[in-house]
């Protein structure tokens, strides 16, 4: 729960980078390639709180998913916005049309797993 916080809080910072005085100057190039990936962390924190009050073995169940699943999604929502997938431009900059729909579909795959997980565990107990 605690790295969820943490990554919320660096969501935040790095969305509003010029009010929180992280850039005087527009650095949404920089900053704007890892902002993409932060956005898991909503998710993250939601399910750690869900699973928090709920038994063990609920919590368990949703944990072997989410231990593997939370970092490979970061890897590869990383990977996305590195952009090592396309070059800018191309047909009328359709290039960079990949990206949102890659993420919606790494989040979509996460909140159904947890919530398939978790409904599993309430079954098992």
């Amino acid at each position: 729960m605690v790295f969820a916080a943490i990554g919320n809080v660096l969501l935040y910072v790095l969305f509003h980078s010029r009010t929180t005085g992280l850039c005087n100057i527009y650095c949404g190039d920089a900053i704007g390639q890892f902002q993409n990936v932060f956005l898991f962390f909503p998710f993250i924190l939601l399910f750690s709180l869900l699973t928090y009050k709920m038994s063990a073995t609920v919590f368990n169940a949703w944990w072997k998913f989410a231990r593997v699943a939370i970092p490979l999604i970061l890897i590869i929502s990383t990977l996305i916005n590195l952009g090592f997938h396309h070059n800018p431009g191309g047909f009328m900059n359709m290039d960079d049309m990949f990206d949102i729909p890659a993420h919606i579909l790494l989040y979509t795959i996460f909140v159904v797993g947890s919530v398939v997980q978790i409904v599993r565990g309430r079954r098992l107990q």
